[in-house]
């Protein structure tokens, strides 16, 4: 190894008294400026993020919480406080943020009562297995705090500061909670339009025409359970509903067995559909108003009917309208939420709009009684859209 010296100029006395004089306020006014860089801070931020929630733990004087917030791309706000046993109030201890500025990520908090309410800094100087070191050596107590995550259940912070010239150390051991924030229960309530759609040759009568399918006004009910991501970008909806779906069938056809049977239909079918759904939900912006949901949707036919014509007649429950359709239904949903509340409280309201597209042919008209392909290559499917809105039962 090869070791180059450079010869400084010797500097008189008095300069280099002005010099230490500089060097002495400068660490004291900045200690941040004694650390090294830590390197990938926004990376170690983004763990950081993993916070977010609520941890408690339990004491003789009451649970001690701390909840954890993200309010944007660069910060987390915290609180610390605790539930008395006697009345269940709480009793803020301490307001903490961590934020990522440029290159330096910082811990700050007020305690109750302490530094005049004023904050005290703490910067990040270490990031590994160990946990997250932020330091104050400027401070008393404590001078250093330690958060290390063990898994996503368990949160260990220790504390290392002076007091009367001697070293003191505490410990908290936390547990995550589940909170109204992390699931929501929610009723939604909509209108919606359908029809049929159809594709495909159908052999009609002569003069006839294919099948005219139109559009009908219908409702639907439901409620969902949404499980929310650490990040508050995506989250997961999985719905349970029912939903009346009505459209316009007009259609006249011949279909040859032991002999010809005319099929006539032109009035208004009424289903009712059991709908099961799983659509993931992705915000555009953390805390944001509006979102994207799209997902793969699930239908049972509970019931259909037609006011209208319905030929042929008779006790052949096979004629009966009620047997046009198959009873289940695959297809995808797509559209937008806005967050929007009517009136002062906050419930978590949604005004959503979506449209829905099924994937399966649900024709059991016209394949049913045919003897060959070459009459029943039609394919008959459901088109909706709605407009709906929903609210989170846990803020009544």
């Amino acid at each position: 190894m090869h070791i180059r010296l450079r010869l400084l100029p010797v500097l008189p006395a008095e300069v280099l008294t002005k010099a230490g004089r500089f060097l002495l306020i400068s660490f004291s006014l900045f200690p941040f400026s004694l650390f090294s860089q830590i390197e990938d801070p926004e990376g170690i931020f983004r763990e950081l993020r993993a916070l977010e929630g609520t941890w408690f733990m339990p004491t003789d004087r009451g649970d001690r919480l701390e909840s954890w917030r993200i309010q944007d791309d660069s910060t987390l706000v915290g609180r610390g406080f605790r539930i008395k046993p006697e009345n269940g109030d709480t009793v803020t201890l301490e307001t903490m943020r961590i934020e990522l500025r440029d290159t330096t990520i910082t811990y700050s908090v007020i305690a109750r009562g302490q530094n005049q309410n004023r904050p005290v800094f703490f910067r990040l100087t270490q990031a590994d297995y160990d946990g997250y070191i932020f330091e104050n050596p400027a401070h008393d107590d404590p001078q250093k705090i330690r958060y290390l995550l063990l898994g996503n259940r368990e949160l260990q912070v220790f504390t290392e500061g002076k007091r009367n010239n001697r070293t003191v150390t505490q410990e908290y051991v936390f547990e995550r909670e589940f909170t109204p924030g992390a699931v929501e229960f929610r009723l939604r309530g909509g209108i919606n339009a359908n029809t049929l759609r159809s594709s495909g040759t159908l052999i009609p009568l002569i003069g006839a025409t294919e099948p005219e399918f139109a559009w009908r006004p219908g409702w639907e009910l439901g409620a969902q359970t949404v499980f929310k991501g650490r990040g508050g970008f995506v989250s997961i909806n999985c719905e349970l509903g029912l939903a009346g779906k009505y459209s316009h069938a007009k259609s006249e056809f011949e279909v040859f067995e032991d002999s010809s049977i005319v099929y006539k239909r032109d009035g208004n079918y009424s289903t009712i559909w059991l709908t099961l759904a799983v659509a993931p939900e992705i915000t555009f912006k953390r805390e944001g108003r509006l979102s994207l949901l799209v997902g793969p949707y699930f239908n049972v036919l509970l019931s259909s009917r037609m006011k209208g014509t319905v030929e042929p007649k008779g006790e052949n429950k096979l004629f009966e309208a009620n047997n046009d359709f198959k009873k289940t239904d695959l297809g995808v949903l797509a559209g937008l939420q806005y967050k929007l509340n009517f009136g002062k409280k906050d419930i978590g309201g949604k005004l959503g709009l979506r449209a829905n597209i099924g994937l399966s042919d649900i024709d059991d008209l016209y394949v049913r009684s045919t003897s060959g392909t070459q009459q029943s290559n039609g394919r008959v499917s459901l088109l909706g859209a709605s407009v709906y809105y929903s609210f989170n039962l846990l803020k009544l």
